[in-house]
């Protein structure tokens, strides 16, 4: 957390193995040519470098249901709607600065900037609070306005963090059920 850096949190560099069809489509969508083929030609060569950071949560990300299209059971579809928070394009542009000085820094010949991958963790779309006002469930992931419903994924989360969920997720479940018990076992649900 060094805020002169021009963002606040961290992320992390991993490296990464890409197949050449994923490679081929995510390396620059839609595009063809010599810089694309060339790249492509020049695979069994290549490295690759996998960002990962924590998005900043924003009122404005959301879920909502569409009422206009409908499932094959005739239920509104899901909309997604995501903004990029400032922080984290600035946090991404300084993840790719520190990529390619690494790659150039071992030789590198080539380096292409990939545009950020559609992969999402959806969290915190019933984030947890101690105020009814402030989030949708308990710090047990109990619901503020239903007693007896309890969730139990990562939409509970406050924010993304910069890490696969699925170790918390399973954690806070665990602790969840142990809390559950206890309620049982005192009667009050």
């Amino acid at each position: 957390h060094d805020t002169s850096r021009g963002f606040v949190g961290g992320y992390e560099m991993e490296t990464v193995s890409l197949g050449l069809p994923f490679m081929a489509a995510f390396l620059d969508p839609g595009a063809w040519g010599p810089r694309f083929t060339g790249a492509l030609d020049q695979y069994d060569h290549m490295a690759g470098m996998w960002l990962v950071g924590e998005d900043l949560p924003q009122t404005t990300n959301r879920i909502t249901l569409n009422d206009n299209v409908k499932d094959r059971f005739g239920l509104p579809v899901a909309n997604v709607h995501y903004d990029d928070h400032l922080n984290d394009i600035a946090m991404r542009d300084h993840g790719y600065r520190q990529g390619a000085d690494l790659y150039r820094s071992v030789g590198a010949k080539d380096i292409y900037e990939v545009p950020p991958y559609p992969s999402t963790h959806n969290l915190g779309t019933c984030r947890m609070s101690k105020k009814p006002d402030e989030g949708v469930c308990d710090g047990y992931g109990r619901s503020h306005e239903i007693p007896n419903l309890f969730i139990s994924d990562g939409s509970q989360f406050t924010t993304s963090a910069a890490e696969n969920p699925t170790l918390t997720i399973v954690s806070l479940a665990i602790r969840q059920a142990e809390h559950i018990g206890q309620l049982m076992r005192t009667g009050v649900v």
